[in-house]
């Protein structure tokens, strides 16, 4: 039972700093003169435009993107390695035959669905094109 005592005296000690730093505005030690100052001039660090972003921070491309098949087959789940290096995990529940290995330009979209479609970036592929 000897907590109690010391948590009663912090709470005592607490509440009379408390009104001890409301004399004046200006005093050490009041509200005021500890209030940090929030200009941007104030904050450490970069801003916000100077921090570096990471590779997965980019937006997913949407629209047409040319690549191979890497898993194929009839869906709904496809492997897609762009031309541009990037690995997507493609949902399409329409049945797109898309044979493994073939180069093929794709319709990528973003996807509320989370399934795991494979490694990669999970996108809905709307429609696909063989390459010649």
């Amino acid at each position: 039972m000897r907590a109690f005592p010391t948590v009663a005296t912090a709470a005592v000690l607490v509440l009379a700093g408390c009104a001890n730093s409301a004399d004046s505005p200006g005093s050490p030690g009041s509200p005021a003169s500890l209030a940090p100052s929030l200009s941007p001039s104030a904050v450490p660090g970069p801003s916000p435009s100077e921090i570096p972003r990471e590779p997965g921070d980019k937006p997913p491309v949407t629209g047409w993107v040319s690549g191979s098949v890497t898993r194929g087959g009839q869906g709904p789940c496809y492997g897609f390695l762009a031309d541009d290096g990037t690995r997507y995990a493609l949902y399409n529940a329409d049945g797109l035959e898309l044979p493994q290995g073939k180069r093929a330009k794709v319709y990528l979209e973003t996807t509320l669905i989370r399934i795991y479609c494979g490694p990669g970036n999970l996108m809905a592929m709307t429609a696909a094109e063989p390459i010649t």
